[in-house]
């Protein structure tokens, strides 16, 4: 059920993009690593990502990606990754669009309940916890090394996740790295990680390939 959730809101992430950003065109060649600017998004997917390591072995798995750009260099991320009895994200999944719609309206966030204001500052400090930052090596090529310090995992061996004595969730730490290669907007992302358990401090490596488009931020 929490896996469905997560997925509508990054589905709507989705949806936001595509009508926030409505002079999107399909190939825009002078979209390039130096031209990134504060508000600038990708939005990627990934068919077929390698676990390994997992409770289970090695998995495979789906994900998704979206990343905003604070400046030409540095983004914040939020990724989705799941397969069977396993899944992954992070906080950036909630903080993330919260800071992406405060960006697209210019306007800062409203709430009548001061504990709501609290939730969405807090959100979007927390989608911090997972940031990339992008090495320039052509025009059309970075490589963009992250962390990530408070993802949640979900990972049992099959079939033992209705036995109590079992502890499959907890939270863990991410190392790693993305070569991004841009065809105008397009995005083709080959990426691999190293990540580890702050309960059971069980190392896994995650190999996969993220195919994505870039949507720059509307100039006014």
């Amino acid at each position: 059920m929490m896996r469905r959730k997560l997925s509508v809101i990054f589905f709507f992430i989705a949806y936001s993009c595509f009508t926030g950003f409505s002079q999107f065109e399909y190939y825009k060649p002078e979209v390039t690593l130096n031209q990134h600017q504060t508000g600038d998004i990708i939005l990627s997917a990934s068919p077929l990502n390698f676990l390994c390591n997992t409770p289970n072995g090695v998995q495979i798995a789906g994900g998704l990606k979206f990343q905003m750009f604070l400046d030409n260099r540095f983004s914040v991320d939020a990724d989705l990754v799941f397969g069977r009895d396993y899944f992954h994200t992070g906080p950036g999944i909630i903080g993330i669009p919260l800071m992406f719609l405060t960006l697209g309206t210019g306007s800062d966030i409203n709430s009548d309940s001061f504990a709501e204001f609290l939730f969405y500052v807090a959100a979007i400090a927390l989608s911090f916890e997972h940031f990339s930052y992008h090495i320039p090596v052509k025009a059309d090529l970075d490589i963009s090394p992250y962390v990530s310090l408070l993802r949640y995992k979900y990972a049992y061996e099959h079939g033992s996740y209705s036995d109590p004595n079992v502890k499959g969730e907890q939270l863990s730490s991410a190392l790693g790295l993305q070569i991004n290669k841009y065809f105008g907007r397009f995005i083709l992302a080959p990426y691999a990680e190293w990540n580890m358990g702050y309960v059971d401090h069980i190392s896994g490596y995650n190999l996969g390939v993220y195919c994505g488009i870039y949507f720059p931020v509307k100039k006014k």
